[in-house]
């Protein structure tokens, strides 16, 4: 269930009533040869708390001091920060755990990370629009002295007054701080028939008069990257599973048990709606049966996914397997077919079908900072992080505590889309006249 864990690293048990509000390292993120500390700060919720501890990941603590009400302040050394920070860690490095005490009993842990600028990391062009704005070719931030995690419609239509209405999509990052919370992807306008979402277009209240879809949410800078699963997981909820099937409105808004659940969309988790991976690989065995092994995800999008991105057409998807239950090491358990046949009487063919439907998208993002306008290191990794969406080879990521290989969007659809994160285009080129 690893998008859950990564998604929510920050995150405290519900069982607990303390959390943190929002969490910051200033700087945000740092070079692999600074020397000097670096402040974290947060503020908490809820009662109970008598004292907050960093303990480092390679051993050893430090304590917060309170500095207000609820809220907890330290500077910790650089060489903290930084502890066995390599290329492996591919520009995160994990500083430690910050716990919640409550006397001597740990009420809550965090797990806490900085953003690192590497020798990989290139130092971007920044063009200053004001003493608000600044930008790279990927990145926009707006320094808003007063936002909070929930104020995202006002940060997109700031946006357009930067920018032209040119942009699929809208991601919004939140750094300086970050707020604790899910990642997720909301949608603007739906004009997609046959995928079992209503018809819908808010992109005026936006700033968007014709473009904006959707926009995707990153309360936590240290988990944003583009080239990660996670980009293309939310991206996919655009269109995926809002399907009226009985045998899979269970698994909204993710899927249910299955073998569409191995793909890059995953299940959802009972109980919570946060999407989980599913590594099984799941064989009928019989008409009402079918046998699961554990297996790997395969980091893409599936048949029916792909169908309903408008990628492929109906005749490309297999039929796929629901199971009753949850997945298994060796084990039959009774299961169910779906074919894309049941999908279209439920819901209707895809409109427009994969011979018109979009393949391509623009995606703009956003970086919003509270406590003030983000410095060139921090720039430079977010520009990195976004950048990393267009790469069109597996790349190594780390994302929380996980890391591996990842499959960027164009991998993860098979090389049918692409995803354009520039701000700006150059113009065409103008051929030369022929006399």
């Amino acid at each position: 269930m690893k998008r859950l864990i990564l998604a929510l690293s920050l995150l405290a048990s519900m069982a607990h009533a303390q959390s943190i509000t929002w969490i910051k390292f200033d700087p945000a993120a740092i070079r692999t040869d600074r020397t000097a500390p670096a402040t974290l700060d947060l503020l908490l919720a809820g009662t109970g708390v008598t004292g907050v501890r960093l303990d480092y990941a390679g051993g050893g603590s430090l304590n917060l001091t309170q500095t207000s009400a609820n809220r907890w302040s330290a500077s910790v050394p650089a060489a903290q920060l930084l502890a066995g920070y390599d290329a492996t860690d591919v520009n995160h490095n994990f500083v430690g755990f910050v716990r919640l005490l409550g006397g001597s009993t740990t009420l809550s842990s965090y797990n806490a990370f900085i953003n690192v600028m590497d020798s990989r990391v290139p130092a971007p062009a920044i063009k200053q629009f004001d003493s608000t704005a600044r930008a790279t070719p990927r990145i926009l931030n707006l320094y808003r002295p007063n936002i909070t995690v929930n104020d995202i419609q006002a940060a997109i239509l700031q946006f357009y007054g930067y920018y032209h209405d040119d942009f699929d999509f809208v991601q919004v990052v939140f750094a300086l701080p970050s707020w604790p919370a899910n990642r997720y992807h909301a949608q603007v306008r739906q004009d997609v028939g046959g995928i079992g979402a209503a018809l819908t277009n808010n992109g005026a209240a936006f700033g968007s008069a014709a473009k904006l879809k959707g926009y995707t949410v990153f309360p936590i800078d240290t988990l944003f990257d583009s080239g990660e699963s996670a980009f293309s997981h939310e991206l996919g909820h655009q269109w995926i599973n809002y399907l009226k099937n009985p045998s899979l409105a269970g698994g909204s808004p993710h899927w249910p048990p299955s073998t569409m659940a191995r793909g890059i969309m995953g299940l959802s988790i009972p109980g919570s709606g946060a999407g989980g991976d599913f590594p099984y690989t799941i064989t009928m065995t019989t008409s009402t049966t079918a046998h699961v092994t554990i297996s790997t995800t395969t980091q893409e999008f599936s048949d029916l996914d792909l169908y309903l991105m408008g990628f492929i057409p109906a005749s490309a998807v297999s039929p796929g397997i629901v199971i009753q239950g949850s997945g298994c090491t060796d084990c039959t358990v009774p299961a169910s077919q779906i074919t894309i046949a049941d999908v279209v009487a439920a819901n209707g063919p895809r409109i427009p079908d994969s011979t018109a439907a979009q393949k391509s998208f623009r995606v703009a993002t956003v970086v919003i900072s509270r406590d003030r306008a983000l410095n060139d290191e921090e720039l430079a990794v977010l520009e990195y992080f976004a950048a990393r969406g267009e790469a069109t080879n597996v790349l190594p990521y780390t994302s929380g505590l996980a890391r591996g290989t990842t499959k960027p969007f164009y991998i993860a659809t098979r090389r049918l889309g692409s995803v354009d994160l520039r701000l700006e285009l150059p113009p065409p080129r103008r051929r030369s006249a022929r006399h």
